[in-house]
C-alpha cells in the first residue's frame, strides 16, 4: 500500500508538472506571436514611411523649381565676378520672380494635399502638422520674395521649413529611424 500511495504521488506529481509546463510553452507561445506582430508591425510602419518621404520629396522638389530658379538667376545677377553676357536680365529676373510668387500659394496646396498613409495613423497629427509648416513656408517664401539680396527676407520661411523637418524627424525618430534632410533633398 505505501508503495502504491508513493507511486501515485510520483505520478500526480509529474503530471501537475507536465500541465504546468504545457501552460507556460502556450503562454510563451502567445507572447512569442505577439512579439512577432508588433516587430511585422514596425517594419510595416517604417516601410511606410520611407514611402512617404519619398512622396513628400518628390513634391517638394516639384515645387521648389520655381525658387530654386529665381534664386539662382539672382545670385547670377549679382555676382560682381560673373562676365556680363553671363548675367540675367532684369527683366528675366522679374519674370521668374513672378513666377516664384505665383507658385508659392500652389506649393502650399500641393504639400497640404498629400495624403497620410494608414499605416501611419498614430502620427497622422505630427506629420499633418509638419506638412502646414512646410506649406506656410512657401507661402511666406513668395511672399518675401525679392530682386535685391536680402537674407533677412527669407528667413521666417527658412525657421518653417526648419520646423517642418524637426516635425517630421521626430516621426522617424520615434521609429528607430534616422531624420530625413528635406532641405538637403531640395537643392
Amino acid at each position: 500500500m505505501k508503495k502504491l500511495l508513493a507511486f501515485s504521488m510520483l505520478f500526480l506529481l509529474l503530471f501537475t508538472t507536465a500541465c504546468g509546463s504545457n501552460e507556460n510553452n502556450a503562454s510563451g507561445s502567445k507572447k512569442d506571436e505577439e512579439a512577432k506582430e508588433e516587430k511585422v508591425d514596425q517594419t510595416e510602419i517604417k516601410s511606410a514611411l520611407l514611402d512617404f518621404q519619398s512622396e513628400v520629396v518628390d513634391v517638394l522638389q516639384t515645387q521648389h523649381k520655381p525658387f530654386a530658379a529665381f534664386e539662382s538667376s539672382k545670385m547670377m545677377a549679382n555676382d560682381p565676378e560673373a562676365a556680363a553676357e553671363e548675367k540675367p536680365a532684369k527683366e528675366e529676373l522679374q519674370s521668374l520672380m513672378k513666377k516664384a510668387k505665383a507658385a508659392g500659394p500652389k506649393a502650399a496646396e500641393a504639400i497640404l494635399a498629400i495624403e497620410v498613409p494608414a499605416e501611419l495613423d498614430q502620427y497622422k497629427k505630427e506629420i499633418q502638422a509638419a506638412l502646414e509648416d512646410a506649406a506656410k513656408s512657401y507661402e511666406v517664401r513668395a511672399e518675401d520674395l525679392t530682386l535685391e539680396p536680402d537674407e533677412k527676407a527669407q528667413k521666417e520661411a527658412d525657421k518653417l521649413f526648419v520646423s517642418f523637418e524637426k516635425k517630421m524627424g521626430k516621426v522617424f525618430e520615434d521609429v528607430d529611424l534616422l531624420p530625413p534632410s528635406f532641405s538637403k533633398a531640395i537643392q
